[in-house]
């Protein structure tokens, strides 16, 4: 039954022997032929004489050659199993650690999720859709991809995405923590079932039986066991949850916001062991030649331990030999976990016999599981998509969706820490390139990002004098790195508005805006919103016209005053009435904000009112504010003027709910006419909207800087 078995990362030889020696121990695959490859020619050496110790150990005859070349490696092949590290070590992993580090980011193992597991992804993904593509190819027509390599998920979601192979990822931690569990529990394993469902790393026992019991009872009651202290952060998930997740606390730790980021005091209480993998690392590089010696036979004879339990061995065993085996595997989620994200990676338990392996329906996990997952898999989902389109703002979103990078780092260093990993990654030439971002905008330059954009807007006017004149302003931005021309037209809908020009050709310099200005007039009043239309015919051009509208009038009502509202957020915040009397303006004015306060230093941030006067005809706008309260500061304060120079009255008085305000202010103070209609707008600066909202800014007429432009404040005629 012989068939070629080839695998991928033979360098990490003690893990290749295990897999290896798994498989050779089976008599129905001991003739196969084992192909090794890797990237590393004097590992792969070790690796070829090792694997040669071990058949003579076993007393099998299996063919094993050893190539360099993937193509070579991956053609015919019936298996390829994966067992890769783009990067290695050094410089990939300790990068991985130290720049996150300096911006105050501390991690654990950093393989499956965070910062470390995004980089590692992006670093892994281009490789293994490599080989994905080589096996699509070259190999066996019904070959089977088995991968072991980190981020798991990451990985087997981009090869199902961009190629589809059939494959699987392979992780040792749901039978690994069963073992421990029953341990924990006082149990013989052989006497416990269990049903496992999530994502990797983040699975959960959904059943943990002790012959067809429930057996969580045992585990709760070992929250309380001294003999568990390195798993503290898993008991404590499932003091949370209800329920246990199968990989180690050092992992966990760094999935969900709720430990490293609280610094030592909590690190200490859950014995989180920072840096770990660093730690692992140097510990297996410092034993290598020891290591090497064993393997290659310079110390006596090859150890080969009996059959583990890792799944490989036993999926190949199973389609070979039509043997009927439940495995966990990382899979396409094709509607087998109905609220996780169709299309992600899942780890379900697989049927594995003849007909392939054969994925388990599980329906929904319990709603607090699928939160806790979909935090990962959000995670996993943008880092997929920055791999697979080379969007570069898709990696900044995967670090900001990251739990543990969210609780720990504000934005902008999340920002800055990525360009950092990117950059280093790079010129050490792990990481390909990534479209650049606009800035402010977390667009790329690929895609929608990259579209010129147009705009038109009217300076200051009045719609409803006739032959005053108009201004439009057309303004270009121009995101790419070469210069552009684009052909605008003006279609206005009021043919009330006469433009001097209607066809435009504008050229834009790289990344820089263009503008040109259209003089217009006012044949006749414009009594309605009247849009003016920016007309493009390219794709490649977002343009956004402009909207004229007509002044809102004020005319008094029987009290001789005229009456007006605001609103915040579609909330009416205040309420006023204006008139003029014996050579002064009158206004009173009822504000709804039930938190009123002023803060010297920080005048903006501050609870007040801003009015802005003008004549019909004129564009010099007055300007003052009225600051709420009894103090000294408070009252009417002219912009260009001092409170000696103007005889002026102020009240105020205040509820639980809102403030009034009233003011006499000399007309002439504001250059305003003893008749005729005038210019008002207003702006008032809420702290808390009545007892439900949180406060904000309003404006009269909607204009955000009515002291600049004047063209939609209200015409007060009383």
């Amino acid at each position: 039954m012989s068939c070629k078995i080839t695998l991928i990362g033979a360098g990490s030889v003690v893990f290749a022997k295990t897999l290896i020696g798994d498989i050779l121990q089976f008599p129905e695959l001991s003739d196969s032929t084992i192909c090794l490859m890797d990237v590393d020619p004097e590992r792969l050496k070790v690796a070829d004489i090792m694997m040669k110790r071990v058949a003579r150990k076993l007393g099998v005859n299996p063919t094993i050659v050893s190539t360099l070349d993937r193509r070579e490696a991956v053609k015919d092949a019936k298996y390829v199993i994966c067992t890769i590290q783009v990067g290695g070590f050094k410089p990939s992993t300790v990068v991985d650690f130290e720049i996150p580090k300096k911006y105050g980011l501390r991690q654990t193992i950093a393989d499956t999720l965070g910062i470390g597991g995004i980089f590692r992804g992006l670093r892994t993904i281009p490789v293994l859709l490599g080989i994905s593509r080589d096996i699509e190819e070259l190999a066996h027509p019904d070959c089977l991809f088995l991968n072991y390599t980190n981020p798991m998920a990451m990985n087997c979601w981009a090869v199902d995405e961009a190629v589809g192979i059939p494959h699987v990822g392979l992780c040792h931690s749901v039978f690994g923590t069963a073992r421990m569990l029953a341990s924990h529990a006082n149990l013989n394993y052989d006497d416990v079932s269990y049903l496992v469902a999530g994502i990797n790393h983040m699975a959960f026992f959904l059943k943990f039986q002790y012959q067809g019991q429930d057996a969580y009872p045992l585990l709760f009651k070992a929250l309380n066991d001294p003999d568990r202290h390195y798993e503290l952060v898993r008991y404590e998930m499932m003091r949370r949850l209800g329920y246990f997740v199968t990989e180690s606390s050092e992992h966990q730790s760094e999935y969900v916001p709720h430990f490293i980021h609280f610094g030592e005091e909590m690190v200490d209480r859950y014995k989180i062991p920072l840096d770990e993998y660093i730690r692992r690392c140097e510990a297996i590089i410092a034993s290598w030649k020891d290591t090497e010696a064993k393997l290659i036979g310079e110390e006596g004879e090859i150890e080969v331990k009996e059959q583990s339990h890792e799944y490989g061995s036993f999926i190949i065993h199973s389609i070979e030999t039509n043997t009927p085996r439940t495995v966990y595997g990382n899979v396409p989620n094709q509607g087998l976990i109905d609220n996780l994200l169709q299309g992600c990676c899942v780890e379900v338990p697989c049927l594995v016999d003849g007909t392939g392996l054969n994925p388990v329906k599980i329906g929904e996990l319990p709603p607090q599981l699928a939160a806790i997952c979909m935090s990962n898999v959000n995670v996993q989902r943008l880092t997929v998509s920055a791999a697979l389109t080379g969007k570069r703002e898709h990696i900044y979103q995967a670090a900001m969706a990251d739990p543990h990078t969210a609780a720990s780092l504000p934005l902008d260093k999340i920002w800055a820490m990525c360009d950092e990993l990117v950059e280093q990654h790079q010129k050490d030439g792990f990481l390909g390139e990534f479209e650049p971002v606009i800035r402010g905008t977390g667009r790329s330059f690929a895609g929608i990002g990259d579209r010129l954009i147009a705009t038109a807007k009217a300076s200051a006017s009045h719609l409803d004098v006739v032959d005053s004149e108009l201004h439009l302003e057309i303004s270009v931005e121009n995101p790419r790195k070469t210069t552009q021309s684009v052909s605008l037209a003006l279609s206005p809908e009021n043919e009330n508005l006469e433009l001097q020009k209607t066809q435009l050709q504008i050229e834009i310099a790289p990344q820089s805006t263009a503008t040109e200005v259209v003089p217009g007039t006012i044949r006749k009043p414009i009594t309605q919103k009247t849009r003016v239309d920016l007309i493009s015919e390219s794709t490649c051009v977002l343009a956004i016209g402009a909207t004229l509208v007509p002044r809102t009038w004020i005319s008094a009502k029987e009290d001789g005053f005229g009456h007006f509202e605001m609103s915040l957020s579609g909330f009416p915040c205040a309420t006023g009435k204006i008139r003029r009397h014996q050579g002064n303006l009158e206004l009173e004015m009822q504000i709804q904000d039930s938190k009123p306060e002023v803060y010297p230093e920080n005048p903006d941030q501050s609870s007040y009112v801003h009015l802005f006067f003008s004549e019909q005809n004129r564009n010099n706008i007055a300007a003052l504010g009225v600051i709420p309260g009894e103090g000294e500061k408070s009252g009417i304060d002219f912009w260009n003027k001092s409170k000696s120079e103007t005889k002026t009255s102020y009240r105020y008085s205040q509820t639980e709910l809102n403030y009034t305000l009233t003011a006499s202010i000399p007309l002439h103070a504001i250059g305003l006419p003893e008749s005729g209609p005038f210019l008002f707008d207003a702006t008032a600066s809420l702290q808390a909207l009545g007892d439900a909202h949180s406060g904000g800014k309003a404006f009269l007429s909607g204009e955000n800087q009515p002291h600049r432009y004047n063209d939609r404040a209200f015409l007060i005629d009383c």
